[in-house]
C-alpha cells in the first residue's frame, strides 16, 4: 500500500492483480469460481456505468445486495469510478432502509435481485442499476486517484438513539489499516480468504480488500453453514479465517473442533466483541498451524485498531474470562480517559477507552454535534471517545471491561452486564448464556434475566454457583432454558433480540 497522495485508490492493487494474473482465481460461491480477469471486467463495466449517468468522482452510491458477485464487483466498480460506496442490507425494513437512503443522499444504487424487489416500496434515487440492465463497454483507465481526505466509503452503525450513525471513512484511514494488516499477515496468491461478515458489517472491507488487492481468493460463507462453519473451512481448504467469536463459541459448542479439523489453516482472526478464552484450546487443536489473534476496534477507528496475540500463554482479563484487547497498531494510540478527563496512567482505575491515530473516522455524516461530542481534543491530539469501558495494566497492555452503554443501575449499583454474563457462564457450565436487564424502569434495572442454552444444569445449582462469585443483586430473577441464543446479522449474540422477545412476552400477557 502506498501513502503517495495521488494514487489513493482502494482498488488500485485489484486493478494490478486483474493485470498480472488474470486467470487466477478470485472468488468462490456456491460452487462457482471466478477469476480475477472475470471480476475486472464486470467491475469496469459497472463504472463505466456510472460515469456514463453522470455519477462523478466523490459521489455516494448505495448497493442494496446480499452476499454475492453483485456486491463485490458493485463495491470495486463504484471504487474504479473514484466514487464513496453505501452498504445497505436488503434484510433491514423498508422504513429503516428509506431513511438511510434520504439521509446518505445518494447519488445511484446499485441493487441484486432482492434489491430489486424492494424499489417499489423504496425512495431511491433516479439512477438505479439493476439485475436486468445492460452493460456495455469497460472503462479503459486505471481507478480513478482519489485524495487521502476523501471518502472512500460511508457506513451505517446503530445509534444509542434510535437512529443509524453514518461513519465516515477515507482513503487514508482505510489504507493504513489494510497497510498495517499486510505487513502482519502477508495474505498472498494461494491464500483463501473467508467472507464470513454482513457487507453493512465494517469487517467485510477486511475480507473484501485484503484478499482482492494481494492474488487471494475470496471464498464466501454459505448462509446455511453460519451456525456451523466447520465444513466450510475445510472443504474449501481455508487459509485465513476471519469471523465474530461467537462463531468459535457456537462450533466449539457443536462438537466441531476436533484435533486436525483445520490443518491448512494458518491464520485465525477473531473481532467484533469479546472472545472467550476457555474456547481457544480447542480452536488451536483443530487448527495446530494457524497463528491465532484477538482484534479490537470501533467502526469509527477503521474496522480494528488494537490485538492480542494468542500464542502459548493466552492474556486473559480476569474480570470477564476474555482475551485481553491487547495493544495498538503502529501509528495508533490508546488511552484510559481518568475521572477528571485526563489522560489516566497505566494501572490506574477502569475508564473509557479512548483512540487516536491515522485511522480514526473524520466524523458522522451530516452530524456536527455528534462528531464533537465523540471526537474530543485532548493534549493536543484528536481522540474518540469509544463509548468501551477498559484498564490499562502495568504492562501496557489494555483489557475490555465492557459497553459504558450496557452499565446499568440495579437497586442503586452500577453494574455490567458482561459482568454478569461471564458468572452466569461459569455457573451454568456454557458459553451461550446471556442477561439482559428487566423490566427496566426510569433508567433502573427492576431485575435480571438469565439466558442460557447448551446446559444440563438447573436452576437451583446455577443460583448457587452464581451466590458464590457475585453479590446478590447481580443473580438472576428468572432463568430461561432456550435451544440457542439468537444472533444478530453480523453473527453476534443478539442481547436486543432477547429484549424484544420478553417485550412480547409481557404485551401478550397485558392483552390477553
Amino acid at each position: 500500500m502506498t501513502n503517495n497522495k495521488d494514487t489513493y485508490n482502494l482498488v488500485r492493487r485489484f486493478s494490478e492483480c486483474v493485470q498480472t494474473m488474470p486467470d487466477a482465481p478470485a472468488f468462490w460461491q456456491d460452487g462457482c469460481t471466478s477469476s480475477y480477469a472475470e471480476l475486472g471486467d464486470l467491475s469496469r463495466r459497472i463504472a463505466r456505468w456510472l460515469e456514463r449517468e453522470g455519477v462523478k468522482a466523490g459521489s455516494r452510491v448505495g448497493i442494496l445486495a446480499g452476499r454475492g458477485k453483485t456486491v463485490y464487483t458493485g463495491i470495486l466498480g463504484v471504487c474504479w469510478a473514484g466514487c464513496v460506496w453505501v452498504p445497505l442490507n436488503p434484510a433491514h425494513p423498508l422504513d429503516r432502509l428509506n431513511n438511510l437512503l434520504q439521509r446518505a443522499e445518494l447519488d445511484a444504487l446499485i441493487v441484486d435481485q432482492q434489491g430489486s424487489g424492494l424499489l417499489p416500496g423504496l425512495e431511491a434515487p433516479s439512477r438505479v442499476l439493476g439485475p436486468g440492465a445492460t452493460l456495455t463497454d469497460a472503462v479503459d483507465h486505471p481507478p480513478v486517484p482519489r485524495d487521502g481526505d476523501d471518502l472512500a466509503y460511508l457506513m451505517f452503525t446503530s445509534g444509542t438513539t434510535g437512529v443509524p450513525k453514518g461513519v465516515m471513512i477515507t482513503h487514508a484511514a482505510i489504507d493504513h489499516f489494510l497497510s498495517v494488516m499486510q505487513t502482519r499477515y502477508r495474505i498472498a496468491p494461494g491464500d483463501r480468504v473467508s467472507q464470513f461478515f454482513e457487507l453493512t458489517f465494517d469487517l467485510s472491507v477486511f475480507d473484501l480488500f485484503m484478499s482482492l488487492s494481494n492474488g487471494a481468493t475470496l471464498c464466501v460463507l454459505p448462509e446455511a453453514s453460519r451456525l456451523g462453519p466447520a465444513g466450510f473451512i475445510r472443504e474449501q481448504n481455508l487459509t485465513v479465517w476471519f469471523s465474530v467469536p461467537s462463531a468459535l463459541v457456537l462450533m466449539d459448542r457443536f462438537g466441531q473442533l476436533r484435533p486436525g479439523e483445520f490443518p491448512n489453516l494458518r491464520l485465525s482472526l477473531f473481532c467484533g466483541e469479546p472472545l472467550p478464552a476457555e474456547p481457544l484450546a480447542n480452536w488451536k487443536a483443530a487448527a495446530p498451524n494457524s497463528v491465532l489473534e484477538n482484534l479490537y476496534g470501533p467502526t469509527e477507528a477503521t474496522l480494528a485498531c488494537l490485538l492480542q496475540p494468542c500464542a502459548s500463554e493466552i492474556r486473559v482479563t480476569p474480570e470477564r474470562g476474555c482475551v485481553a484487547i491487547g495493544n495498538p497498531y503502529p501509528g495508533m494510540r490508546a488511552a484510559i480517559m481518568g475521572s477528571e478527563g485526563e489522560i489516566a496512567a497505566p494501572g490506574d482505575e477502569p475508564g473509557e477507552l479512548l483512540l487516536a491515530g491515522p485511522q480514526l473516522a473524520s466524523g458522522y455524516w451530516r452530524d456536527g454535534a455528534l462528531t464533537n461530542e465523540c471526537f474530543i481534543t485532548l493534549g493536543g491530539k484528536r481522540w474518540y471517545r469509544s463509548g468501551d469501558l477498559a484498564r490499562q495494566d502495568e504492562d501496557g497492555c489494555f483489557h475490555h471491561l465492557g459497553r459504558t452503554d450496557n452499565q446499568i443501575k440495579i437497586m442503586g449499583h452500577r453494574v455490567e452486564l458482561e459482568d454478569i454474563d461471564m458468572n452466569l457462564r461459569k455457573a451454568c457450565g456454557s458459553d451461550t448464556a446471556m442477561a439482559v436487564a428487566w423490566p427496566v424502569e426510569h433508567g433502573s434495572a427492576l431485575g435480571i434475566v438469565a439466558f442460557v442454552a447448551d446446559s444440563e444444569i438447573g436452576v437451583k445449582n446455577i443460583r448457587k454457583a452464581m451466590k458464590n462469585r457475585v453479590p446478590e443483586y447481580m443473580i438472576p430473577r428468572q432463568f430461561r432454558f432456550i435451544d440457542s441464543l439468537p444472533l444478530s446479522s453480523n453473527g453476534k449474540f443478539d442481547r436486543n433480540a432477547l429484549v424484544e422477545l420478553l417485550k412480547t412476552e409481557n404485551l401478550r400477557r397485558e392483552t390477553a
